[in-house]
């Protein structure tokens, strides 16, 4: 092994007995602007290569990068497919599996993911935020390579963000896997193909999961599912899921946005109601003090009459609190109804 080798003992063994299994050739080409990292590039291209004479590693035009690539150093595994990323550790078996699967196209996805993938009318732009401790990450290459296989609309682009913190800031990433679609969706952690087709097919945040929702909150962007459902006018069924999760943290988090939409938006602040009031009654009582405060910050006159014969009704003394104070919220809000 060269001294400067990218790739330690065990990963060469992987490379050169997956390159036993391998038919016909397979071109990578390299981006190459000016960045720090590039050497790095270069190494792991050059080992690659030995390793895998299967490979031809077509090398970039140094510090002319052409107009379909990123300023930043990567393989082109497909025309519609960068990795801004080395793929050692966790990240070389998918990475590894990407490249037969651009090769053969088998396996194929499963039949309904292929039919999803047909309604894709315009190009899509994912990139997907990696880290090669992350233990999950790993998945998330699996699932979304598939999908930029066979659908050349999406164009994948895979970065570390520890080897590229400056692209990660100014996306806002602050862990790993981040997936973000156009610049406006994302996720944090796992999520299905299935997930991420359909917000490509319709780009509506209001198919956006629960835990996708939740993870957006974790994330610190609260703000951002407020304002998207003020753009759309829609309570999104997955952010309503929130306030009756069993997670206190999680919880809060979505207690911060409905008092954000009850100070901008009352009028699609107080279609949350109903449907707490509803789930009042089952839920534990750290939950229904939680539903309570909800109510204070949404609720319109009819949840006030709601809260004021509940009041009687409750026995607890910390949801008896808790019914008073969004009997006051609500007090102080009446003129702002809509």
């Amino acid at each position: 092994m060269k001294a400067d080798s990218m790739i330690d003992g065990p990963a060469r063994q992987r490379i050169r007995k997956w390159e036993k299994n391998r038919d016909g050739r397979q071109t990578i080409r390299l981006t190459s602007p000016d960045h720090e990292a590039l050497k790095n590039f270069e190494t792991f291209c050059e080992d690659l290569a030995f390793l895998a004479p299967s490979l031809r590693i077509k090398p970039g035009e140094q510090g002319n990068p052409s107009s379909e690539e990123r300023d930043l150093p990567g393989l082109i595994v497909r025309k519609n497919i960068t990795y801004s990323a080395l793929p050692l550790e966790k990240e070389l078996e998918p990475f590894l599996k990407g490249l037969d699967l651009i090769h053969s196209q088998k396996p194929e996805p499963e039949s309904h993911i292929l039919k999803a993938l047909e309604q894709i009318q315009a190009p899509c732009d994912l990139t997907l935020y990696i880290a090669l401790q992350c233990p999950h990450c790993p998945g998330m290459v699996n699932t979304l390579l598939p999908l930029a296989v066979f659908c050349e609309k999406i164009r994948l682009t895979i970065i570390d963000g520890s080897l590229f913190p400056e692209a990660a800031q100014k996306d806002r990433v602050m862990s790993a896997p981040c997936l973000i679609l156009e610049d406006e969706f994302r996720w944090t952690g796992a999520v299905t193909a299935e997930e991420i087709i359909t917000m490509m097919i319709e780009k509506d945040p209001a198919k956006l999961s629960p835990e996708s929702l939740k993870n957006i909150i974790e994330e610190g962007n609260a703000q951002w599912i407020t304002d998207k459902m003020i753009e759309t006018r829609t309570l999104f069924p997955g952010f309503i899921e929130l306030l009756l999760h069993g997670t206190w943290s999680v919880r809060l988090g979505a207690m911060v946005i409905v008092e954000s939409l009850g100070e901008e938006h009352p009028g699609l602040a107080k279609k949350i109601c109903p449907r707490l009031i509803r789930e009042f009654p089952g839920r534990e009582i750290p939950v229904q003090g939680d539903i309570l405060y909800a109510l204070g910050q949404a609720g319109d006159k009819e949840t006030l009459e709601w809260l004021a014969a509940t009041l009687n009704t409750l026995d607890h003394p910390d949801l008896k609190e808790a019914c008073e104070d969004a009997l006051a919220d609500m007090d102080s809000r009446l003129g702002s109804w809509e």
